[in-house]
């Protein structure tokens, strides 16, 4: 299998070393013969998890235009870069009060393994960037939806950045806020409704402009989860395919587990949500799906007392794969709308799909997992599947063996077996 994923990304060295490195497992005898033990010692020995002080330091580093050896480049002078940087630009140090010195939270960003969402905003500030690098930073470093325009403060955000307008005018913005029209209720709803469908398939273009996003912002106010259900409705669709591919796979092969697993939960009635309904109105496949798609991903993981998966703290592959498991707990919260979808839980579920689907076969299945993920992860305002990320190569890696769903579950069993031997 051939990887070109250069077309998209920017030719940073260790996308370079990420491709090389799946080509070569990918194309090697070992992967033919022993597919789940290449894939573990790929993961183990080889694949590199990019901390985001590296990526930070590549930005300046392009930004900047030097040209002797990236890995030369000693970290003085982008903590030099970063204090001028934010002194021309008149951005915070943070958004919020903090007792730390500024030299330190200057380091800590170059050595930190990831930041939080509001750090990068902060950077774009600070660093003067555009919408589009700031919404690289979101969805390829740290793995995030782009911007949440759903949200007031990232919608003027994404403003200001596009405009190349100061923190200041953001906050001023955010302060200075417009109540719109006034109405009544029913014509106020309809106008809401009118102007939520002339908006949603051009937002950005629409927010570049200051009256407009100032109509936006008094929407959003009125409609405050208005823009925010793209997600959750792609979720809940894949969600129901998944639950529905485990249903057909259990009853294909051993008619009797599905209703031990039904057993099974109904001994468990005390946890929280158990038949909770997906979505409104209480519709849609009960929440004992999430232990069918728990027991299919995850059955070679050890579990504390015959029940929960066994934490992430002894595995081996911890900083690899430790926060992309879907545990029948994290479904619960997600189905009850107590946490937000993040990336890795569309991909698992839709290699779930993808890995039970017996008519295609290698190379036919990695392709048409990629082009769903790609395009449900597009429309949910996520990068696309980037291979640098070791869990996205580990699911693809997985899709090209003869049984995917095996092979996923031997290489988990493997990180927990070989730590406690």
């Amino acid at each position: 299998m051939k990887w070109d994923i250069t077309k998209s990304l920017r030719d940073y060295e260790f996308t370079k070393r990420a491709e090389a490195g799946l080509n070569r497992v990918t194309n090697s005898r070992a992967f033919r013969e022993m597919d789940s033990e290449t894939i573990f010692r790929y993961l183990r020995d080889q694949a590199e998890v990019v901390p985001f002080g590296d990526y930070l330091k590549r930005y300046i580093y392009e930004k900047t235009g030097k040209t002797e050896p990236f890995r030369e480049v000693p970290e003085g002078y982008y903590l030099s870069f970063l204090a001028e940087s934010f002194a021309m630009n008149r951005a915070p140090h943070s958004f919020t009060s903090v007792t730390s010195r500024w030299s330190n939270i200057l380091k800590r960003w170059l050595r930190s393994g990831s930041v939080k969402r509001s750090t990068v905003f902060l950077l774009g500030f600070g660093l003067n960037m555009t919408d589009q690098e700031v919404s690289e930073f979101l969805t390829k470093v740290l793995k995030e939806q782009d911007f949440r325009l759903g949200d007031p403060e990232e919608a003027v955000y994404f403003h200001c950045y596009h405009q190349g307008l100061p923190y200041a005018e953001a906050v001023a913005l955010l302060e200075g806020g417009e109540d719109g029209e006034e109405g009544e209720k029913g014509e106020r709803e309809e106008h809401d409704a009118r102007f939520w469908a002339s908006v949603v398939e051009s937002l950005p273009v629409y927010l570049s402009n200051r009256t407009m996003l100032r109509d936006y912002l008094a929407y959003l106010r009125e409609n405050p989860e208005g823009p925010g259900e793209i997600l959750w409705t792609e979720f809940s669709r894949v969600y129901e395919r998944a639950v529905s591919s485990a249903r057909d796979y259990l009853q294909r092969e051993n008619e009797e587990t599905i209703e031990e697993l039904v057993q099974e939960k109904s001994r468990a009635k005390e946890e929280e949500g158990y038949k909770e309904s997906m979505g409104k109105g209480g519709s849609g496949p009960q929440l004992s799906g999430a232990s069918w798609i728990e027991n299919l991903l995850y059955s070679g993981v050890p579990r504390r007392g015959g029940k929960n998966l066994s934490t992430t703290s002894a595995f081996l592959l911890s900083d690899h794969l430790g926060k992309t498991r879907l545990s029948r707990q994290r479904i619960s919260l997600l189905l009850r709308k107590r946490t937000g979808v993040e990336r890795f839980d569309l991909i698992t579920l839709l290699f779930l799909i993808h890995a039970l689907n017996g008519q295609k076969r290698g190379k036919e299945r990695l392709l048409a997992f990629t082009e769903e993920a790609n395009e449900i992860l597009g429309r949910c305002d996520f990068y696309e599947l980037y291979p640098v990320n070791p869990y996205e190569s580990f699911v693809m890696m997985c899709l090209l063996t003869e049984d995917p769903l095996c092979a996923f579950n031997d290489v988990w069993e493997m990180a927990y077996r070989v730590e406690t031997e």
